[in-house]
């Protein structure tokens, strides 16, 4: 049961959604050595809150 990823849900406001990428965005900037997984996963959780914005932003144009 240890090596199985669980998986929740969330509900945000695009406030926080924004909040959350910019975060994540200056940990990517100021990367300072370590983990490559945890990097890659950094970078994957931008990229998928950033697509986030986008589809907000498309879908109440």
């Amino acid at each position: 049961m240890e090596d199985e990823e669980q998986y929740y849900q969330l509900e945000l406001p695009i406030e926080a959604v924004r909040i959350i990428h910019t975060g994540l965005s200056q940990a990517c900037q100021k990367w300072s050595g370590g983990d490559p997984v945890e990097q890659e996963n950094l970078l994957a959780m931008r990229d998928h809150f950033y697509r986030i914005m986008l589809e907000h932003r498309f879908t109440n144009m």
